[in-house]
Order: structure tokens, then C-alpha cells, then sequence
């Protein structure tokens, strides 16, 4: 938990880790090997297993991915609070959130 927030609302009673998401399958890790940092949740998985246009799973998720890398990484979004929205992606409007690894997770906004 952030210093800011740890200040405006104390120490927090309990804290429902990245790992717990996982084990519980609220979020999943697509590359584990490749990106450990980044997460997915299971409708942005559910849009790119089901593609219309007979992609494989990996040709519609890495677009996607490297799409929310690059918006993450764009200057311009630096001072922007949490989440950033891409819209028009395989998995429609996605929500792009810091985790506490230091990475990110991509959801869509019914998912947030």
C-alpha cells in the first residue's frame, strides 16, 4: 500500500495479494517466463481464446499486451491517474491498473 494512502487511512486490516488473484482465478498469469509482472483477467483471456478470425490465442493476446506496454509507457500518460483506457482492442475498452509487482494488470472496466 502506498505511503499516501497508508497515511490518509492507516495501516490496512487485511490485503488480497496478486498471488491470492491468481490462486483464486480472479486474474492469471499469461507469459509467467516472459512478462512476471503482467497480469490478465479472465474476460481479457476469455476474448482472445474465442477469436472470430482464427487467430491462435497468442496472436490475439501479444497485439493486445504490447499495446498496453506501449500506452503504459507513453509519456503523456506519466501523470495520469489509474486506470489508462485503450479502447478498441480485441477484448473491446481494456483498463490498464499498476499491481504491486511493479507490472501491470489488464482488465476490462466491469472487471475494476
Amino acid at each position: 500500500m502506498s505511503d499516501e494512502l497508508t497515511e490518509l487511512f492507516g495501516e490496512p486490516i487485511s490485503v488480497y495479494t496478486c498471488e491470492q488473484a491468481v490462486e483464486d482465478g480472479v486474474l492469471i498469469y499469461p507469459y509467467p517466463k516472459r512478462w512476471t509482472w503482467l497480469l490478465i483477467t479472465p474476460n481479457i483471456h476469455a476474448a482472445c481464446d474465442k477469436d472470430k478470425h482464427g487467430r491462435t490465442y497468442d496472436q490475439c493476446l501479444v497485439p493486445l499486451l504490447m499495446d498496453c506496454i506501449m500506452e503504459a509507457q507513453n509519456p503523456r500518460n506519466k501523470k495520469k491517474k489509474p486506470p489508462l483506457v485503450l479502447e478498441g482492442t480485441i477484448a473491446g475498452k481494456v483498463w490498464i491498473c499498476p499491481n504491486e509487482m511493479g507490472g501491470m494488470t489488464v482488465m476490462t472496466p466491469e472487471e475494476y
